[in-house]
């Protein structure tokens, strides 16, 4: 059977959830280049799952297979869809934050045939939103709440100098905008940037953070409001075994847009 060829840049924890997710070879793909700014995380990778895959610049990784995926980090986004517009090569951006800095990127995929996957990450109900999104919305409001050990190091709090590890009570660390959010938190709140796609922007979507001693959990709460009436929706996420500071659905939701894609390259070819 063909398997779609799939480029991977990062090679961290999200990285290391797909290549568990296609050992299982109920995907029809397979991982042939890596790239990551240490080679050694590449090259651990590499030798723990065995993989036949080239070890390579960005350029050559995506100028080699049928489709990426990124997972690493935000600033890479605008990079990764440049090669991929270049080589004509649909993609999937894990570091849904990265899109926010430049909203003409997906327009300029798109008006390329790029298609760019953008998954829900660690949310449930962007269905709902983007549906609500038709009839109007008046209001977007995320509420992220999670352990102090899953923020510590965000640039808001360094910048600002908020300590999380001597919480003893629950505390709001953050109010503002999709927008800022994502600048604030880039390796915690990717949540924020895919519910402003979803639905009224991230110049619109109001977000909190809240450090709380007392979770054990990485919660998400989405309330719409609109002509349709009243969305609530609270997603409860287990971290990743792997991270602390990602959630395990958002893995998953990475492995069940990589089956989606492969599944729809095969059917292609």
């Amino acid at each position: 059977m063909t398997k779609m060829k799939v480029g991977l840049v990062g090679c961290g924890n999200i990285g290391a959830d797909l290549c568990i997710a296609l050992q299982k070879d109920d995907i029809p793909a397979e991982i042939v280049a890596l790239t990551d700014i240490e080679n050694a995380n590449a090259e651990r990778l590499q030798r723990s799952f065995r993989l036949n895959a080239r070890i390579c610049s960005l350029e050559a990784n995506v100028a080699a297979v049928d489709f990426v995926v990124e997972c690493a980090d935000p600033e890479v986004v605008a990079s990764v869809i440049e090669a991929a517009i270049k080589h004509g090569r649909d993609c999937l951006i894990m570091s849904v934050g990265g899109l926010m800095a430049d909203p003409e990127l997906m327009e300029r995929a798109q008006s390329h045939r790029v298609h760019i996957r953008v998954p829900s990450g660690a949310l449930c109900g962007l269905d709902g939103v983007r549906a609500a999104k038709e009839g109007g919305l008046h209001g977007v409001t995320l509420t992220t709440r999670k352990p102090p050990k899953g923020l510590v190091g965000a640039p808001y709090l360094v910048e600002n100098q908020i300590d999380v590890e001597r919480l003893e009570l629950a505390k709001v660390v953050f109010e503002g905008t999709a927008l800022e959010a994502v600048k604030a938190f880039p390796k915690n709140v990717n949540v924020a940037a895919a519910l402003s796609l979803a639905g009224i922007g991230p110049r619109d979507t109001k977000v909190r953070v809240i450090a709380d001693p007392q979770a054990t959990l990485n919660s998400h709460e989405i309330v719409a409001e609109g002509a349709f009436g009243k969305l609530t929706t609270i997603t409860e996420n287990l971290p990743s075994p792997r991270n602390v500071k990602s959630s395990y659905l958002a893995s998953l939701s990475a492995r069940a847009e990589l089956r989606a894609a492969a599944q729809a390259f095969v059917n292609r070819n």
